[in-house]
């Protein structure tokens, strides 16, 4: 019975703090087109994300957005990957219970990936739900191999072959989230017996091996897909040509942001609360190898997880030639440094001997924490200021007099016109209506909501877009998006009939 308790309040937790997140109407950025390419152009969505290596991504879309008509309904797509997220910690708390983590620990770790940054942009940007889908896919993988590990005969070939096709169908749902078995990986080998050495070696490399087998299998599949010009191979698939300069910006961007764990960073004034997180959780991290690890092959497998797993972790950005900092990315790395301060927590906790009310109000208070920080920034930082944008546009097709050539404009809001203090990357505080195309697709989005059947028969209208005023040539309506900034405030020029 505690054990279904324990596995319920899992499931349940992303859906309760992601609930005015998931809830709040709006749309983000690709929503809007996705919503229209998959009406209009049929198979457009499996061929766009087919040329980034995600062929299945494509098809999970497609299937999903067959059955979303209205930007009101991508609620059920963001609650569907709060769901499938609480499946992830289901599954994390179930493995690492049999990994030897205690029933505390391993629950509070369960919790904690689904309130990671990464994890909150999954839920709160409709069309990635596919995301959290690849990293159930990744961690059940992980389970199999390491169930055949522990069988022999056929059972053990018939596991780790099918754990092998669950990596290759995460790596080609989403490259990077395929890696996020590393996770169950670090966690399972930080608290393997001490009494078997010599067996680290081989099971290090059935997991990574079988892992990175699958992955390359899926990135041959592609090359030939490419080659044989079925669609075109996007830019990011090529190969980083510059190593150094790519250890580099490992270093500056995705390292600190993950060892930060639920501490987001700023584009352009990054607050000292982050580098006091990325300073604390690092010092624990470091207890942990002081405090945990008494034996010389435990230092050793602590010094492989902490040090040699990030590059795992993060392999698949760092061979691909594009830089891409989005916190969407950095689940493999978040997690295992999750797992890495727990062992530190784990650690502090038996050397101190601390009773089990203190161990509960520390791993309650690390979870709590989590809980209402990823709460407050996916509301506050994507789902209110995206709502906004959407709000703004809402309103102004309300007002479009319908006529056979009507003209519209919209004033584009650069980003000193953003609604919020921070912004991050294509991510936290960023806007949709900034991009010509985004603001033009949210325009038919809107449009398409005021009439479901197609505009009436002789009336149509003509968008254009851009930065500053309109020039002097008479519009029906103008719409002045930069008001996002004190969207509370009415100004003038919010929207103005010039005919």
């Amino acid at each position: 019975m505690r054990n279904w308790l324990c596995a319920a309040a899992l499931l349940i937790l992303p859906l309760v703090v992601y609930w005015p997140t998931v809830t709040h109407e709006y749309g983000f950025r690709d929503d809007y087109s996705n919503l229209r390419e998959v009406r209009e152009r049929p198979g457009w969505l499996m061929q766009l994300t087919t040329s980034n290596g995600r062929p299945v991504y494509g098809a999970l879309l497609e299937g999903s957005l067959s059955e979303v008509y209205q930007v009101t309904e991508l609620t059920k797509l963001r609650a569907l990957s709060a769901l499938l997220v609480g499946v992830v910690g289901v599954l994390l708390w179930w493995q690492l219970k049999r990994s030897g983590w205690g029933d505390l620990q391993a629950a509070a770790i369960g919790a904690a990936v689904t309130l990671l940054p990464g994890t909150q942009i999954v839920v709160g940007w409709a069309i990635a739900w596919p995301i959290s889908f690849a990293l159930i896919t990744a961690v059940a993988a992980f389970m199999l191999v390491e169930r055949g590990m522990h069988v022999a005969g056929r059972m053990r070939a018939t596991l780790v072959a099918f754990g092998a096709v669950l990596y290759f169908v995460a790596g080609l749902t989403y490259q990077t989230s395929a890696l996020f078995a590393v996770v169950p990986l670090a966690a399972a080998l930080l608290l393997r017996d001490p009494t078997t050495p010599r067996n680290d070696a081989r099971w290090i490399i059935v997991h990574i091996g079988t892992l990175f087998a699958s992955l390359f299998v899926g990135f041959l599949a592609m090359n030939i897909v490419f080659t044989e010009g079925v669609v075109p191979e996007a830019a990011r698939m090529q190969i980083e040509p510059h190593p150094f300069i790519k250890l580099l910006w490992f270093v500056r961007n995705p390292l600190p942001n993950s060892v930060g764990l639920f501490a987001l960073r700023d584009a352009y004034a990054t607050p000292l609360s982050f580098w006091i997180a990325v300073a604390g959780v690092t010092a624990v991290i470091a207890l942990g190898f002081l405090l945990g690890a008494k034996t010389g092959q435990q230092r050793v497998r602590w010094v492989f997880v902490a040090l040699l797993l990030p590059f795992v972790a993060h392999s698949v950005s760092l061979a691909a030639s594009s830089q891409a900092i989005g916190y969407r990315t950095l689940l493999p790395l978040s997690g295992l440094f999750l797992v890495l301060a727990m062992f530190g927590v784990r650690a502090l906790v038996a050397r101190f001997r601390m009773p089990r009310v203190a161990e509960v109000g520390a791993l309650a208070a690390i979870v709590v924490t989590g809980a209402a920080l990823a709460q407050h920034n996916a509301l506050t930082l994507i789902a209110e200021p995206q709502g906004k944008e959407w709000e703004l546009i809402e309103s102004a097709v309300a007002r479009l007099p319908i006529k056979s050539d009507a003209r519209v404009y919209l004033i584009r809001p650069s980003v000193e016109y953003r609604s919020t203090e921070r912004i991050y990357a294509d991510e936290y505080g960023s806007l949709t209506s900034d991009a010509d195309w985004a603001a033009k697709e949210m325009f038919k989005a809107a449009m398409r909501e005021r009439f479901p059947n197609g505009l009436p028969a002789g009336t149509d209208y003509l968008l254009t877009t851009g930065f500053g005023p309109p020039p002097p040539v008479g519009y029906d309506l103008v719409v002045d998006l930069r008001r996002l900034k004190n969207l509370g405030e009415r100004a003038p020029d919010e929207t103005t009939a010039q005919r």
